[in-house]
C-alpha cells in the first residue's frame, strides 16, 4: 500500500511537471467567489482579526507577489490575519486566505511565510476544496459555509464540532501533493526560495512528533507525512530550486513579530525577551530597534526613544517614524511632527508615517493638514481602519456629512461591526452623488449586508 501511495504521488508530480491543467469543479467560478465573499463578511463579525496595518501589509505584499505570477485571474485574492496564537492558515474558495498570528510568529523568514501562502494559493487556484466536496458529496454549498466557520474558529461553536468540521475539510493526499508542487513553483517565480515551504512544514512535523499537545491546527486540514516531505525535497533538488544558505528573518517580518507578540502575550514577557536579546548583542542596531518597538507598543515611549536613538547611533537608517511615534506618545506633537515629516520625506509611500503625522497635526490644531495626510494614507492603503475612522470623524465635524458617513461606515465594516456599517451607509447613500464611485460602492455593499442579514 505504501508503494502504491508513493507511485500515486510521483504520478501527480509528473502530471504537474508536464503542465496538466487542474480540472475545474462543477461549481462555477462566480459561485466560488460568492462563497468566499459570504465567508469574508461573516468572518469580519465572528473572527478576531488583526487590524494593524503593518501586519496586514506584510502578508498582502508577500501574497500579492505570488498571485502576480498567476497572470490575469478571475478570482480576486484577499489576505487576512487572525488574532490566534496557534499555528494555522486556511483558504476559502473564492480567493480568501487567513493566516493565524501564531503562524507568523513561528516563521523564521519571508520564504517560510511565502511557502505557506503559496501552498494556500495553489489550493484555491486548483479548486481543491470544491472538487473534494463534490467527489465525496459530504456537503452542499450552504453547509460548507457553516462548516468552514466552525472549523476555523472553535469559539463560534463547540470545540468538538470544530474538530469534526476540520477533519471533514481535510485535504486529500493528492491535493496536498499538488499544492506542494504548484505552490513551490509559484513562490519561486515570485522570487522566493521554495525551500522555505519545506523548512516550515518540517518544523510542523517535528512539533507533531513531540506529542499531541504540540501538534498545530494546521495539520488537521493539511496532514503531513515524511513521504510527502521527502517527495517535496526531491522535487526541489531535481529542479535545482534549493539555495545553500537559508534566509533569516527580514526586518519587516521581525517588526510584525514584535507587534503580534505585544497583542498576544503579557507586555512584561515581550519586553523582557527583546531586552535580553539586545543585551546579548549590544552593538547590534537591529536588536536595539526591535527592543524600542517592544517598549513603544507596550506603552513605554521614554525608554523606546532611548532604544531608537541607540539604534540610530549604531547606524540603523529609517528610524524617524518610530522616534516620531515615541514623541507623540510623550505628548509632544510638535517634536513628533518634526520627525514624522522627515519620515514621509524619506518614504512618501509610508502610510503609517502619514497617519501618525496626521495625529500630530490634529493635536496641534491643524485639522485641514491632518485630513490631507489621512487622505494620502488611505490612498496608499484603502483598508487602513484607524485612518478611515479618523477621516470620517474629521469630515463629519467639518460638515461634510456624506464623506463622514461614508468613511465611518467603512471603518465599522473593516472592524466587523456590520450593523453599524449598515446604519452609516443607509444614511450616506442618498447624500452621495448618483453615478459616483462611492455611491456605487455603498449601494453594492448595502445589498451584500442586507442579504447577509436575511
Amino acid at each position: 500500500m505504501k508503494g502504491r501511495s508513493k507511485i500515486l504521488a510521483v504520478v501527480l508530480v509528473l502530471a504537474a511537471l508536464c503542465g496538466v491543467r487542474s480540472r475545474a469543479p462543477a461549481w462555477s467560478v462566480s459561485e466560488e467567489i460568492r462563497l468566499g465573499r459570504r465567508f469574508e463578511l461573516q468572518a469580519r463579525a465572528r473572527l478576531p482579526l488583526v487590524s494593524d496595518v503593518e501586519v496586514l501589509e506584510y502578508v498582502n505584499r508577500i501574497g500579492g507577489r505570488i498571485v502576480a505570477t498567476l497572470g490575469a485571474q478571475p478570482i480576486p485574492y484577499r489576505f487576512y490575519v487572525t488574532r490566534d496564537p496557534r499555528v494555522n492558515a486556511f483558504a476559502v474558495p473564492g480567493g480568501v486566505i487567513y493566516v493565524n498570528a501564531g503562524l507568523l510568529l513561528r516563521a523564521s523568514s519571508d520564504d517560510e511565510v511565502a511557502g505557506v501562502l503559496g501552498h494556500e494559493i495553489a489550493h484555491i487556484h486548483a479548486h481543491h476544496l470544491a472538487r473534494q466536496q463534490e467527489a465525496t458529496q459530504i456537503l452542499n454549498y450552504t453547509s460548507l459555509l457553516g462548516m468552514l466557520l466552525s472549523a476555523v474558529q472553535p469559539a463560534v461553536t463547540a470545540g468538538a464540532i470544530a474538530l469534526q468540521a476540520a477533519a471533514q475539510l481535510q485535504y486529500q493526499r493528492e491535493f496536498e501533493q499538488e499544492a506542494d508542487y504548484q505552490g513551490a513553483r509559484f513562490m519561486r517565480e515570485a522570487g522566493f526560495d521554495p525551500r522555505g515551504m519545506l523548512n516550515f512544514f518540517r518544523k510542523l512535523l517535528d512539533d507533531q512528533r513531540a506529542g499531541p499537545a504540540a501538534a498545530t491546527p494546521y495539520l488537521l486540514s493539511h496532514p503531513l507525512t515524511e513521504v510527502r516531505l521527502s517527495n517535496l525535497e526531491a522535487l526541489l533538488r531535481d529542479h535545482g530550486w534549493e539555495r545553500e544558505t537559508p534566509h533569516n528573518a527580514s526586518l519587516p517580518l521581525a517588526r510584525v513579530q514584535v507587534r503580534l507578540a505585544t497583542l498576544l502575550e503579557p507586555a512584561s514577557d515581550v519586553v523582557e525577551r527583546y531586552r535580553r536579546r539586545a543585551m546579548e548583542k549590544p552593538e547590534d542596531a537591529t536588536q536595539q530597534y526591535l527592543l524600542g518597538l517592544a517598549l513603544l507598543f507596550t506603552g513605554q515611549p521614554d525608554l523606546a526613544d532611548r532604544a531608537f536613538e541607540r539604534a540610530r547611533t549604531l547606524g540603523l537608517q529609517g528610524t524617524e517614524r518610530e522616534i516620531g511615534r515615541a514623541w507623540l506618545a510623550r505628548r509632544d506633537p510638535a517634536k513628533a511632527a518634526e520627525w514624522l515629516r522627515q519620515a514621509v520625506q524619506r518614504d512618501a509611500n509610508d502610510a503609517v508615517a502619514r497617519y501618525v503625522l496626521a495625529q500630530a497635526l490634529r493635536a496641534l490644531g491643524d485639522e485641514a493638514a491632518a485630513e490631507e495626510e489621512l487622505d494620502r494614507a488611505i490612498a496608499l492603503v484603502p483598508n487602513f481602519e484607524e485612518a478611515v475612522q479618523t477621516l470620517g470623524t474629521l469630515a463629519g465635524r467639518r460638515g461634510e456629512e456624506a464623506k463622514g458617513l461614508y468613511f465611518l461606515g467603512k471603518a465599522a465594516y473593516l472592524r466587523g461591526d456590520l450593523d453599524q456599517a449598515l446604519s452609516y451607509w443607509e444614511r450616506a447613500l442618498p447624500l452621495l452623488p448618483d453615478g459616483s464611485d462611492r455611491h456605487a460602492e455603498v449601494r453594492e455593499s448595502l445589498a451584500e449586508l442586507r442579504a447577509l442579514r436575511r
